[in-house]
């Protein structure tokens, strides 16, 4: 684990994009997180197929493809995304994250780099904030295979609110050991909100574990969200401490990645 500074910008100063009109009234927090698959777009069986080609070229579809993804996650106050590729040869070596940085007017962001694949890709997680953002911290998971990872940040809104973006393994045995090192980190740091792609559903054990470990609020059976073209599988949640009142969660429909965002409140 290591401290990283906000990205694209060293300073508070906004990115130049759209004004966004959010609520700005009592202590009403918007909150998004979303798997984008690099902004791919698959959104039925046979486009994993069709669209191999974008796993490894940049295409004209991917820049509509954030376009309308800006378009989605603008109005959130926070927003946290995974699998996002931060200036890869697929993503035309520019990174998306400055990219739906400028266009949502989006002026806080933090990010962590978790996995380059040579001459290709460059993964990550991402947090977008229209509030200050700091405190940010790189946390490595530990697993069998090394790329999965958890960014966390303070949001200076309202309220200090700790956000941590976190995209799991898909086995049981190393979420398991990935969410109890993301809860200690959390523990003792309410109000706190876990958001990303666990790959475990809301009932499973190492969800439950988590909460135990983290002092959060065990979730409700999750909207479905994966495969977003007919979803089976609550794998994506936004979690929060004890106490913490999340509530209108939902997924959204749009089909621009195989899985669908998932969107919340809190309003203490």
């Amino acid at each position: 684990m290591g401290e990283i500074t906000s990205h694209p910008s060293q300073t508070s100063t906004p990115l130049r994009g759209p004004v966004i009109k959010h609520d700005g009234k009592g202590t009403l927090v918007k909150l998004l997180t979303w798997n984008i698959q690099a902004g791919i777009g698959t959104n039925r069986m046979i486009d994993y197929l069709l669209h191999a080609h974008r796993q490894i070229v940049h295409t004209p579809s991917k820049t509509l493809a954030l376009r309308n993804i800006a378009r989605i996650i603008a109005p959130y106050d926070v927003v946290c995304l995974q699998e996002i590729d931060l200036g890869g040869r697929r993503a035309g070596f520019r990174s998306q994250l400055e990219t739906l940085a400028a266009l949502t007017g989006h002026a806080h962001v933090a990010v962590q780099h978790n996995r380059t694949v040579p001459g290709i890709s460059r993964h990550g997680n991402a947090i977008l904030s229209h509030w200050p953002i700091k405190h940010v911290r790189d946390v490595k998971l530990p697993g069998r295979m090394g790329g999965r990872g958890c960014v966390l940040a303070e949001v200076a809104g309202p309220f200090s609110l700790t956000v941590a973006c976190l995209h799991l393994s898909l086995g049981a045995k190393d979420q398991m050991a990935q969410l109890s090192c993301i809860g200690e980190i959390l523990r003792g740091n309410a109000p706190w909100v876990a958001m990303g792609d666990f790959n475990c559903s809301a009932d499973s054990a190492p969800m439950r574990a988590f909460c135990t470990i983290a002092g959060g609020m065990p979730p409700r059976q999750g909207p479905a969200t994966f495969p977003s073209w007919s979803p089976l599988h609550d794998y994506d949640h936004i979690v929060g401490s004890a106490g913490l009142p999340l509530s209108c969660k939902r997924a959204q429909p749009a089909r621009l990645s195989d899985h669908l965002a998932v969107s919340a409140r809190v309003a203490p």
